[in-house]
């Protein structure tokens, strides 16, 4: 590669500062600190680190709903507190580098979009302060080890459940990244079954059985939630802006699950099976939270339009957390105590 000295100093070509232009891929977000193009592919630990994404590490606690759930049933029995434990732990940690791979390999099949995108122009693989194959290795080496605890967990447990349900989640990942997410209800059904993979491997993993209403109930919301991040990243300064027709069909698409969601919610608090369950009908006095959440969720996305940054949306908005914090709360309230809240 040619290149060129300038007030002492040398820069490749490819690397060198435009005074007055914008910067493009290839570029650095800061030359401050280059000499030449060693500050382009520095493979900090700590970039390598915000790779796997670990905002969104808490997604994975999805995992939790089978157990919690499955802790307040009469029919259903858990394993010891220190088998519990440590079955969590690694089907958390399982998920938790599954998804990191998935995402570090979307970010390389992205770099060049990513790179001209507002939102996702400081991930570390589209600024180039991670290169193509030390982030190729990380991948890799997280799909590994993600699949060596699935089956750490499995020959623990027995059974290769909660194994085949990580395959199905990595499976999954191609088919999203190539294909689904070209079309938004497409690309909001992958995702809603990626979460309710993880939903149903915490059950696997903990040797306990998932009602179909949850599972029901955990697609219709990340379903709800993925379309309402498709629509706030519509309004992300410099990408491209949809058609009116495609708007009208999210805008219907999240009316509609959201609607779904509620009444799935509600069905399952009144249904026979969970009433049997849990000895309980109160479980219906959590609706009133659920609705107050979905309304959130619509305020950001309707209001306030920050779900393009669904991280910081919802899993750093306040109002959102104290709505969960309270349904959890009252969840736990009411099914540990079925008598005193008997219908």
């Amino acid at each position: 590669m040619p290149e060129q000295k300038r007030q002492g100093r040398v820069y490749h070509r490819a690397a060198k500062p435009r005074k007055y232009a914008s910067r493009t891929f290839g570029e650095s977000a800061d030359w401050s600190d280059h000499q030449g193009c060693e500050g382009l592919y520095g493979n900090r630990p700590l970039d390598l680190l915000r790779c796997l994404r670990p905002g969104q590490w808490a997604k994975n606690l999805i995992l939790l709903a089978a157990p919690f759930f499955a802790f307040f049933d009469r029919h259903q029995t858990l394993p010891d507190a220190v088998g519990l434990q440590e079955r969590l732990g690694l089907a958390l940690v399982a998920f938790v580098l599954l998804s990191g791979a998935a995402y570090v390999f979307n970010d390389l099949v992205d770099a060049r979009a990513d790179a001209a995108n507002p939102l996702k122009q400081c991930r570390p693989i589209a600024a180039r302060r991670v290169s193509a194959g030390a982030a190729g290795t990380l991948g890799t080496l997280c799909l590994a080890l993600g699949l060596g605890a699935a089956w750490t967990l499995c020959a623990r447990a027995g059974g290769l459940g909660f194994l085949w349900v990580c395959v199905a989640y990595v499976a999954l990942q191609p088919l999203y990244t190539f294909l689904a997410r070209k079309v938004a209800e497409w690309g909001a059904t992958f995702v809603a079954v990626g979460f309710a993979l993880r939903a149903a491997g915490g059950a696997v993993a903990v040797g306990v059985r998932l009602s179909p209403w949850l599972l029901v109930c955990v697609f219709l919301l990340t379903f709800l939630v993925a379309l309402c991040k498709r629509r706030g990243a519509n309004f992300v300064k410099g990408t491209p802006q949809p058609s009116a027709a495609e708007m009208r069909i999210l805008d219907l698409g999240i009316g509609a699950s959201a609607a779904a969601t509620l009444t799935c919610y509600a069905l399952y608090t009144l249904a026979t099976e969970t009433i049997a369950n849990f000895g309980t009908a109160r479980l219906v006095w959590t609706v009133p939270l659920v609705l107050l959440g979905l309304f959130r969720l619509l305020r950001l996305t309707y209001g306030e339009r920050a779900t393009g940054a669904p991280d910081v949306a919802l899993l750093r908005d306040w109002p959102m957390l104290a709505i969960l914090a309270l349904w959890v709360i009252a969840c736990a309230a009411i099914l540990a105590c079925p008598g005193m809240a008997a219908a």
